[in-house]
């Protein structure tokens, strides 16, 4: 009779012991991953792309880019002395600007990002580039950044991949000659 009771206690004791080898993480906000939609068609890329620049969601923000290939070329003349910083610029600075800037920013921030002109090239049914003129109001809060809109010429090299369209390139150009652009608002904040 003791058999069978020592027998179920070696089965049971892994599994006691079992929960200590998981570690527990915070639950991301429901809203995270509910804004997100699958990128079949490049229109819901960059309307995941707009909704993660305007609420803020590094995750859906990095989800849209394409992974070791993806190059940022910033406009020249925001670059200035520092383009260096964006010689090797990838979807880590992107994921590290982009961070900070959340930081920067209050919890219930709202940034406005609008494309206007846009024109679609494609140079096969599975890569095109994108141009528009954008115009982005940001929300943050580092007294030192002082443009609070960024207006631009935004060039998007997207990819499609296993039926998911990504941005594989983004070159920024400036507009208006004393207007920031997105370039300014990257090189402030991946240092910042």
């Amino acid at each position: 009779m003791r058999r069978p009771a020592s027998l179920l206690l070696l089965l049971l004791l892994p599994m006691l012991l079992l929960p200590g080898c998981f570690q527990l993480r915070e639950p991301e906000p429901a809203d995270a991953v509910s804004e997100w939609l699958q990128p079949t068609q490049i229109d819901i890329l960059l309307a995941n792309f707009t909704t993660a620049v305007q609420r803020l969601n590094p995750a859906n923000y990095e989800r849209c880019f394409s992974g070791p290939a993806y190059r940022f070329i910033p406009d020249p003349t925001a670059a200035g002395t520092t383009a260096a910083l964006f010689a090797n610029w990838s979807v880590s600075e992107e994921r590290d600007y982009f961070n900070s800037l959340r930081r920067h920013s209050a919890a219930t921030a709202t940034n406005q990002l609008t494309f206007t002109n846009r024109r679609d090239q494609f140079f096969t049914t599975d890569s095109a580039e994108i141009s528009a003129l954008y115009q982005l109001r940001i929300a943050q809060q580092d007294t030192a950044f002082r443009p609070a809109l960024l207006e631009g010429n935004i060039r998007l090299v997207v990819r499609r991949r296993n039926n998911e369209w990504k941005i594989a390139g983004w070159r920024d150009q400036r507009t208006a000659g004393t207007q920031a652009s997105w370039t300014d608002l990257k090189k402030y904040f991946i240092s910042h």
